[in-house]
């Protein structure tokens, strides 16, 4: 979708949001409805799968004429907000010396995989430093100079979504303590 001619706020908006937002929520794999493993703490995720709704809209940019420095306080703050939505190595770890009778019998990896989360917002990344060429004081901003613009903020983003965060889980052999442990009572 094209910006517009002249460049309008809401056209701001909507091309930030196809570059950005909707790069963002595509193809999330794990969130609070969609865990890797049922160990994987709830508190990893910040979300379900869906993703976010936008958090700015066109009266975000605010005033009665669009300043290149609105546009890249709003813009960049918003893209930072997604950060969070990112790649999520989730490994689980069977721990003891295996060769036991619980669930899970064999020590090791059981479980390591990489996919896109909704992980939970500490899990938020710097974007780093996105050019302004073309959308700083003093430039007239036109459709070229903006797409170009919301082109680096979604290149920043891209990188972000591309790293992954590790969470390791350690389990005992059994997948809960009352098959192992429980049975103590017993002896």
């Amino acid at each position: 979708m094209a910006i517009s001619n002249p460049v309008s706020k809401q056209g701001i908006v909507d091309r930030f949001d196809d570059l950005v937002r909707d790069v963002a929520n595509a193809s999330i794999s794990y969130g609070t409805n969609s865990k890797p493993f049922t160990e994987m703490p709830n508190n990893r995720y910040g979300g379900s799968t869906g993703g976010v709704n936008a958090g700015i809209t066109a009266a975000s940019i605010t005033g009665d004429t669009i300043t290149a420095s609105t546009i890249r306080s709003v813009l960049e703050t918003e893209a930072a907000t997604y950060t969070n939505l990112r790649n999520q190595r989730a490994i689980l770890f069977v721990t003891g010396p295996g060769g036991n009778t619980g669930s899970r019998p064999t020590a090791g990896t059981v479980f390591d995989n990489t996919a896109k989360a909704h992980l939970d917002t500490g899990n938020r990344a710097a974007l780093g430093s996105i050019s302004a060429t073309g959308v700083t004081s003093g430039d007239t901003i036109d459709d070229g100079n903006l797409e170009t613009y919301l082109g680096r903020i979604a290149t920043a983003y891209a990188t972000v979504r591309n790293s992954a965060v590790t969470d390791q889980i350690n389990v005992c052999h059994a997948s809960c303590h009352s098959s192992c442990h429980g049975s103590r009572g017993r002896r």
